[in-house]
């Protein structure tokens, strides 16, 4: 097959999915659930208005609430799910009101033939939606009126007091009237996963939560969607495996071998060598993140307690929450901004005037948005921003947590970092006529411009937007800029890499660029759709989702394998071959894209099983095995691959390389299959038969065995920190000495 054929496949596979996401997000706006105007009893007395609502999801997100706990599914998975939660009190008092008006006793004193009438009768009156979209009004039951004051009840004394076993410090939200408001987001919340949309037989986030006992459960199309994801799966399985081998894509002789040596004995340039001093910051930020994710770890099983008193009372886990993922963020952006400067003046073969000062002025602006962000959502949490707390505290939006001013410095660095990266390359894009290496350079710089145009996504909603509406374009950075858009970057920079490593050759590299991307954007764009199943979207999401995104396993892990089979030829012809450490990372980014992004996500992402386990364990271990499994470790061998040309030969050591490897992939393993995972498959269990607010209740995690897996975390969490960073920090930090001369 030609290039040409396969490069406007991934054109049209990039703008069709696209197209059909935007369209789906156009549609989605007008049924989306109602704020209320105001909320009234059945007298017509005013309880509440839509300010106190969205006052109230203000207060949500002011206190990064989002990393502590989740609404409808979306957020942290240790803290209280508060959508379910609250659902569980609504339904409670709406069965107790009726119990007391129909026997003139409790819920609890009836006996079964009883409770089944009060359930039937209480899952028709939540059900039943009676909101007037002309007065804009929404009126509820006198049984619903009493659910109000125990909700508020709840949340009063959980804010004010604290609540251990959750781990809320005392004083979580600081003011009577923002916990008042937050009560009525939440109850809002319980209502709109309650009540069926106009003219159907379920509610406005598909009959999520899971809790029979409101009368939520699996509609017909999430069954119907499951198969049509196994079926998409099977489908184009086949499909890519006919098209690998009939087409013979990842083969064909490698060359350039001598090219490897060449780039380690050249004399850096001052932008390369300026470039160093980012990894320094990357190690340094790693270090803390996952310092912070074992501090998470422990407050699991022990909530807001420390073997330091005064840490679990400074920290709060929202607070580590937040700081866990935003590092994570950081220095995995790091790694990518200092290793695309690194490999500009290679690849373009020019170093462009004041190109190293470009990289020190862009080096103390990361250093700016990094520091003051941490800080913002530090200050944040603590509610000592006032009105400013979206502008330079917490955002509220678990991944895209700092400030919207620190948002946009980032976007305007990343603007600047395309910038830089361009001037080195623009030789290529220049050339009428471009062989096979110049498109391959083009491919890499378009790939750029789109990581830096897809953040910008997260731009496009504010404070006080609509709860759905924000989300769904939160997912085009969280989820379309990481597996789809970073797994394109990806597959640039690997394709540059092994051709730059004498791995593979342009054309093949370019060849399985353009197949891999075509599958990239199908599944990685529209399967974003899976995340609007149950956060208050209309159901042709639950279709979208189920077969686009079952089509995200497939893509990117046949490039790197062709490259490890390289190098075992390469050493039987006794060669050595020195970017040894940097290429198993790469390998070991593909065998997590594999595990931790497609066996683990295709096993949540089917609606059947993601309605059940949405919101648990399962969720997390997906994340990790995708985030740090295959980013993380792209990240660390781009990393390792900039340093094997900055830093002198006589200096470098496999040894201590292979220490960090093998720290990193095995603690992975075991933090994944051996603690997140089988805690997710008990939790999914639970919300199977109970319901997902018991999953997720305290009572869950103090179980014996959810407790023992808690403690057995501390031997994975030792193992990356000890095992795997500290060595690579300590060969970095020790070798920056020992950079290459500058020309």
């Amino acid at each position: 097959m030609s290039i040409e054929k396969l490069k406007w496949a991934a054109i049209i596979s990039f703008i069709v999915s696209f197209i059909l996401l935007l369209g789906g997000g156009y549609l989605a706006k007008d049924r989306l659930p109602p704020y209320p105007g105001k909320v009234v009893d059945p007298e017509g007395k005013v309880l509440f208005l839509k300010s106190d609502i969205i006052d109230g999801q203000n207060a949500y997100q002011r206190y990064g609430l989002m990393d502590h706990g989740s609404v409808w599914g979306h957020g942290s998975q240790r803290g209280m799910e508060f959508s379910a939660k609250t659902l569980r009190y609504l339904g409670d008092s709406v069965r107790n009101y009726l119990a007391n008006e129909e026997y003139g006793k409790s819920y609890a004193s009836l006996d079964e033939l009883q409770k089944s009438i009060i359930d039937m009768k209480a899952t028709k009156e939540l059900k039943a939606n009676r909101y007037d979209p002309v007065k804009d009004t929404l009126t509820l039951t006198k049984a619903q009126v009493s659910s109000l004051e125990p909700i508020h009840q709840f949340w009063e004394k959980t804010f004010k007091e604290g609540e251990r076993r959750y781990g809320f410090l005392p004083g979580t939200i600081r003011l009577e009237e923002e916990r008042l408001q937050i009560s009525r987001f939440f109850f809002w919340t319980a209502w709109v996963a309650s009540t069926n949309r106009p003219d159907k037989d379920y509610t406005y986030t598909n009959n999520w939560p899971a809790d029979r006992s409101v009368g939520n459960v699996p509609t017909a199309g999430v069954y119907l969607w499951t198969l049509g994801g196994i079926f998409a799966l099977l489908v184009v399985l086949g499909i890519f495996i006919f098209f690998v081998h009939h087409y013979g894509i990842w083969y064909g002789a490698a060359k350039g071998i001598p090219l490897t040596e060449k780039m380690i004995d050249m004399p850096l340039t001052p932008s390369q060598f300026a470039a160093a001093k980012y990894f320094l910051v990357v190690i340094l930020l790693f270090l803390i993140q996952t310092s912070f994710g074992g501090l998470l770890a422990h407050y699991t099983v022990n909530p807001a307690s420390f073997y330091f008193p005064i840490i679990a009372a400074i920290i709060p886990y929202s607070w580590a929450k937040s700081w866990h993922l935003q590092l994570a963020i950081f220095w995995i952006a790091t790694t990518w901004i200092g290793s695309a400067i690194y490999l500009a003046p290679i690849v373009g073969g020019v170093e462009p005037k004041r190109q190293s000062s470009l990289v020190q002025i862009l080096f103390v602006a990361i250093l700016v948005v990094a520091g003051g962000s941490l800080l913002g959502e530090i200050a944040g949490i603590k509610g000592l921003l006032g009105d400013w707390w979206f502008w330079i505290g917490h955002q509220g939006w678990e991944f895209l947590e700092l400030g919207r001013f620190w948002q946009i410095l980032l976007f305007v660095g990343l603007i600047a970092w395309l910038v830089m990266v361009y001037r080195p390359l623009a030789r290529h894009l220049k050339r009428k006529s471009k062989g096979e290496f110049s498109s391959l350079v083009t491919f890499y710089l378009f790939s750029a411009i789109l990581v830096v145009a897809f953040f910008g996504f997260g731009l496009l909603y504010g404070r006080g937007s609509h709860l759905t509406m924000a989300d769904y374009w939160r997912w085009f950075v969280v989820h379309i800029w990481v597996e789809s858009i970073f797994e394109f970057f990806g597959i640039a920079v690997i394709s540059l890499l092994l051709v730059s490593m004498g791995l593979a050759s342009a054309r093949a590299a370019l060849t399985v660029a353009y197949f891999t991307a075509t599958l990239v954007f199908l599944g990685g764009i529209l399967g974003t759709a899976h995340h609007y199943f149950w956060y208050g979207g209309p159901s042709f999401w639950l279709g979208l989702g189920a077969v686009f995104s079952s089509l995200e396993p497939i893509p990117l892990f046949g490039l790197v394998v062709r490259g490890l089979l390289e190098y075992k030829s390469i050493r039987k012809e006794g060669r050595e071959f020195p970017y040894r450490w940097p290429l198993y990372f790469l390998v070991a980014s593909s065998f997590w894209n594999f595990l931790g992004a497609g066996v683990f996500g295709f096993l949540i992402n089917l609606p059947i099983v993601n309605y059940y386990e949405h919101g648990t364990y399962l969720t997390m271990n997906h994340a990790h095995g995708a985030l740090f499994g295959v980013y993380g470790m792209l990240s660390i061998g781009l990393l390792l691959f900039s340093w094997r040309g900055l830093v002198q030969k006589a200096f470098w050591n496999d040894g201590i390389l292979k220490v960090s490897f093998w720290g990193f992939n095995i603690g992975l393993f075991l933090l994944t299959l051996g603690t997140l995972f089988p805690v997710g498959i008990l939790q999914v269990w639970t919300s199977y038969k109970e319901g997902l607010w018991l999953a997720r209740d305290a009572s869950f995690f103090e179980r014996p065995i959810v407790t023992l897996l808690g403690m057995v975390r501390i031997i994975p969490d030792l193992t990356i920190i000890v095992v795997g960073v500290i060595p690579l920090g300590y060969f970095i930090f020790k070798t920056y000495r020992h950079l290459k001369a500058r020309e």
